[in-house]
């Protein structure tokens, strides 16, 4: 079996600050969709810095085929406003954040339009981010699950540290964060986080990164 050259990640919802470095550093990546869902992980979550320390901000998902549903299956809820739920916990955390005003309209569709797939939601909120840092990288939805991956880091990020694997590649530095002083700074939160914390220096912060 030929080695696939082209590396893999997880699909997730408002990455983490991890993912985006290792973007900066490919042409071509591939999106895991053919993987079975798993509870408890960035594919339906995101993790903020807010006034009350570290913040879990997650999308309500339903599970067509049960615990054999594929990422690309899984429906997003529209019985909850989660949309308005996450969008206000996003601004009260980073309305006063030097680069709020600046970006936030790019990111209000995600707040507003509805979609009935999380893979959907997750690949256009991931090509805008890559649009708006000016990260020349296109992301490729997989057609088949696969394991021959010379680069497969579809586990690299994971809200439980014991479920994730060792990433050498990636060392981040601290950068200035709204509630530091209160909490100190919490790495490799959503990408949110960097954008709104550093604005167009987010590119070369998430470069200089990875090793």
């Amino acid at each position: 079996m030929n080695t696939i050259q082209i590396p893999v990640f997880q699909s997730a919802y408002f990455p983490p600050i991890q993912q985006f470095a290792h973007f900066t550093k490919f042409d071509k990546v591939f999106i895991e969709q053919n993987d079975t869902y798993s509870k408890q992980t960035f594919r339906n979550r995101l993790q903020i810095a807010g006034p009350n320390g570290l913040q879990n901000l997650s999308i309500p998902v339903e599970k067509p085929f049960g615990s054999k549903t594929k990422m690309k299956d899984i429906i997003i809820k529209d019985s909850i406003d989660w949309q308005d739920n996450i969008f206000k916990s996003i601004q009260t955390a980073y309305k006063n954040s030097p680069f709020y005003e600046y970006y936030i309209d790019d990111f209000m569709p995600f707040f507003e339009q509805k979609y009935n797939k999380l893979i959907d939601l997750n690949i256009d909120i991931l090509n805008k981010i890559l649009e708006s840092l000016e990260i020349e990288c296109q992301v490729v939805l997989t057609d088949k699950y696969a394991t021959n991956y010379q680069l497969d880091n579809r586990e690299i990020v994971h809200p439980k540290p014991q479920f994730r694997i060792s990433d050498p590649s990636f060392n981040q530095k601290q950068y200035h964060q709204l509630f530091e002083e209160k909490y100190g700074f919490l790495p490799n939160l959503s990408i949110l986080d960097l954008i709104f914390n550093e604005g167009p220096l987010s590119y070369f912060y998430l470069k200089n990164s990875i090793k």
